[in-house]
């Protein structure tokens, strides 16, 4: 079977391309095994297993999920350790005010920068779109750690800034670029929400456009490329837009390359009393020396708890008595290490997208828009 585009795979980046050519008037099919990819959403638990919330600048992620409740930021507890905690507004925030109001300057910042710079995403590669500002580029190629230094609140991103972002990420400062720290902060700056995500309202969307199907081999085919797929299937395509998991892509494309290294992460649904310390807010989060990363009550009652070890035992931590409803492994949870970068036009006709260069739903999705914009450019011409 012949299309003028496959998208391969149906995470954020595949499904954002796909929409973005549909709306365009494109044709195309896409192919995944599980759509929704690492948005993994419970319709039975009504939870999320994979991200836990949706920024109100989510512009491109928003397309693909549906906005719940709002989290209260002043519903938080930060934990340095198990005899140190404070709440969002406390006499220890005012302590630290001053070097909060430096870090909120350096966010003020950093959103008008990444605003632009989002817009440039939509028709340039991030690289391009990096090198057309200094500050950007400088921030994907910094430690956090250095940045944070360098803008003088050193105290404040112990206390809060740094726990937001390893409630996030599941990474410390030293290991995660002052980009995604950033990115990831920007959450303490504009509303957040839970979110659900409508498979079903996906796949009326896309149609007959979407298959389920794992594709294991590609490769050059005449003018455009082959696709072989586990069920025996063969697919051919003008175009073809990988829309996988680096490690997928790197194996698929027989590459040779450094990739940005992925965070663990474990997700427990859980029917719990919290000791008394963890009970009366929203959310929990924790100094990267805690295996739990953070924990947050659902609408339900509920509780979600991240972790970067699968030991359940790590549960007594935080909870009095638990019952485990639900829980989802992530090995390669983000690729969040390092400042690695993958081209996103690999060769003429084949795009790759996804979070290999930047973590979170919305640069994800961004991706695949910029993939969808390469191939409509191509056809306009």
């Amino acid at each position: 079977m012949h299309s003028r585009t496959i998208i391969v795979g149906g995470g954020s980046a595949g499904m954002s391309c796909a929409l973005h050519l549909k709306e365009s008037g494109q044709e195309f099919l896409m192919l995944t095994d599980i759509l929704g990819g690492r948005i993994r959403y419970s319709e039975e638990e009504k939870v999320n297993f994979g991200a836990y919330f949706v920024m109100s600048n989510y512009h491109f992620a928003k397309k693909l999920v549906t906005r719940r409740t709002w989290i209260n930021p002043f519903s938080v507890t930060f934990h340095n350790n198990d005899k140190e905690w404070f709440n969002t507004i406390s006499l220890h925030s005012v302590m630290r005010l001053p070097q909060l109001v430096k870090f909120y300057i350096a966010l003020y910042f950093f959103i008008r920068h990444y605003s632009r710079y989002k817009i440039r995403c939509q028709t340039m590669p991030q690289r391009q779109a990096m090198a057309a500002d200094p500050y950007i580029d400088k921030l994907f190629h910094q430690r956090a750690a250095d940045f944070i230094r360098e803008k003088g609140f050193e105290k404040a991103a112990h206390d809060y800034v740094s726990k937001f972002s390893y409630a996030c990420t599941g990474v410390d400062m030293n290991n995660i670029t002052a980009l995604d720290m950033m990115n990831c902060c920007m959450g303490l700056g504009v509303p957040i929400h839970r979110f659900s995500f409508d498979r079903q309202a996906i796949e009326s969307k896309l149609g007959y456009r979407a298959r389920q199907e794992s594709v294991e081999k590609i490769q050059r085919f005449n003018n455009g490329y082959l696709l072989e797929t586990a069920s025996g299937a063969q697919y051919s395509a003008d175009n073809v837009v990988l829309a996988t998991p680096a490690f997928v892509t790197k194996k698929l494309l027989n590459l040779d390359i450094p990739l940005r290294q992925t965070c663990q992460l474990y997700v427990y649904h859980v029917e719990a009393v919290l000791k008394e310390k963890y009970a009366d807010r929203q959310m929990n989060v924790f100094s990267f020396e805690s295996e739990i990363v953070f924990t947050a009550i659902m609408d339900d009652g509920s509780y979600l708890i991240y972790a970067r070890d699968q030991n359940e035992k790590l549960l007594d931590k935080v909870c009095s008595h638990y019952k485990i409803l639900g829980k989802v492994g992530w090995d390669k949870a983000m690729y969040v290490y390092g400042d690695a970068y993958m081209e996103q036009d690999f060769e003429d006709g084949l795009y790759i997208a996804g979070d290999h260069n930047g973590l979170g739903l919305e640069p994800t999705a961004l991706s695949g828009v910029y993939a969808a914009n390469r191939i409509i450019k191509k056809y306009q011409r």
